[in-house]
């Protein structure tokens, strides 16, 4: 018997034990069960939501993320990367937008950014960026607008970093082009004058106690439709019952727009910093108060964050950074399958910028495995895994270089399971193309639920 589902993209109806009638131990009610997860889960729609650290000591940092974002649309573009070099964030974003018109690996996407600010100067007079609020107008950036690249660039660098006058570099032979400002391969005060319509730029710095995870919460608690209790109703580790921030009804829709049905929410942090975040006590590395909240909205969220590089062992490279707000951190993105990467590198004594373009390349991978990677609601018995795309059945990979064990596997087309994720994970040629329709069928290991679906 067959189980269908309305046609989205990429869609993806996981069951057990459908068509193993013959299996011991396999009643009617497993033959029909259901594991859970709605399609949105595997959809191909994303929406990232860029958090920035926008403290006075990422000034130099805020031109390398705009210079090197090509890195991350590059990635996005096509499973090898892009072959050609592109100077400019408005290069980027716009052949991005023209390449995956017709790209098999598609991510439809829209881009909103905020700020690590969240102790506003004025709560009463919230500041874009303060407290969750979003950065520009439009503040998102969906894919398919015609003036997308531009709008991003200047969202990014004209409301949600930190410069300062005396510190940004001078180029008289610059020439302003309104209508698409090019920063040459730097950011200079008179691109920034043309780019952001005068001196607005200056300034934009927010607090020095930087809380990425909470700023990043309270973005999607503007959002939602119908915000969890948790965006207004909590409690401070210290059981005062006060908070930095109030999140009454009034502030319900301010982000409206941003968080679709059927897509992923993925939230990128980018922060020299650790995480301060009041909802967790200080000196807490366990960001179990901020997972919960996150897996409270309908669809998935992931967490990505270029951060302080630390080991747990070697804290040379902090630079004033906290141990366990940095594990804060690195714990969160461990715990919903997200990525961390260094935003310095080099030996311990010499803590260099890293290359943004490495660092977002790295992010990008993490949007891309959005076609190839799919969760599982349950274990399975990786015996039985059955993996169909548009009715063709789809054969298992073959090793063919590298190693398993470690790390380095390279796969030729078909699927593998990735039991550090609960995954399939699909590659070459077996990557399902845009609204494709992608069934799994497996037996899951331990008790099933007795439960026949809706509609049986």
């Amino acid at each position: 018997m067959r189980i269908f589902a309305p046609p989205r993209p990429a869609s993806v109806l996981v069951l057990s034990c459908l068509g193993l009638v013959g299996l011991p131990g396999c009643n009617s009610y497993e033959m029909f069960r259901v594991t859970g997860f709605e399609q949105a889960t595997f959809s191909n729609n994303a929406d990232i939501l860029f958090v920035i650290d926008n403290s006075d000591s990422m000034q130099a940092e805020a031109s390398d993320l705009a210079l090197n974002f090509t890195a991350f649309i590059d990635k996005l573009t096509s499973s090898e990367g892009a072959e050609t070099g592109r100077a400019t964030l408005t290069d980027a974003v716009a052949n991005y937008i023209r390449e995956t018109s017709g790209d098999s690996l598609f991510i439809d996407y829209q881009i909103g950014i905020t700020t690590t600010s969240v102790q506003a100067n004025d709560p009463n007079n919230l500041q874009p960026g303060d407290e969750g609020t979003f950065v520009g107008d439009p503040y998102v950036i969906k894919r398919g607008d015609p003036d997308g690249a531009l709008e991003f660039q200047r969202n990014l660098l004209c409301g949600a970093t930190c410069f300062s006058e005396n510190d940004v570099p001078s180029n008289a032979d610059f020439v302003c082009d309104e209508a698409a400002p090019d920063a040459g391969g730097e950011i200079t005060s008179e691109y920034l004058d043309c780019l952001c319509g005068g001196s607005t730029w200056i300034g934009h710095c927010g607090s020095g106690n930087e809380m990425g995870l909470e700023a990043g919460l309270l973005a999607l608690c503007r959002a939602a439709d119908a915000p969890p209790d948790l965006c207004s109703e909590y409690d401070t580790p210290n059981g005062s019952g006060t908070s930095p921030t109030v999140f009454d009804d009034s502030q319900i829709g301010t982000g409206d727009g941003f968080l679709r049905d059927d897509a992923n929410t993925i939230i990128v942090i980018v922060t020299d910093e650790g995480d301060g975040s009041y909802r967790q006590a200080t000196g807490d590395s366990d960001p179990g108060v901020y997972t919960d909240a996150f897996a409270s909205f309908p669809n998935p969220v992931r967490v990505a964050v270029i951060g302080p590089n630390y080991d747990g062992t070697d804290a040379s490279c902090l630079d004033g950074a906290q141990p366990w707000a940095v594990e804060r951190y690195q714990n969160v993105v461990g715990s919903t399958l997200g990525t961390y990467v260094g935003i310095t590198d080099g030996p311990a004594d010499d803590c260099v910028a890293s290359d943004f373009a490495t660092n977002l390349d790295e992010i990008g991978q993490l949007l891309a495995n959005l076609q190839t990677m799919f969760p599982l609601q349950a274990v399975p018995d990786v015996a039985t895994i059955d993996v169909y795309v548009d009715d063709v059945s789809i054969v298992t990979s073959p090793l063919i270089g590298g190693a398993v064990e470690t790390n380095d596997a390279e796969w030729g087309d078909g699927w593998t399971y990735e039991a550090a994720s609960n995954a399939v994970a699909f590659h070459g040629t077996a990557i399902p193309g845009y609204n494709s329709d992608v069934r799994i069928y497996y037996r899951p290991i331990g008790g099933f639920p007795r439960e026949l679906p809706t509609g049986f």
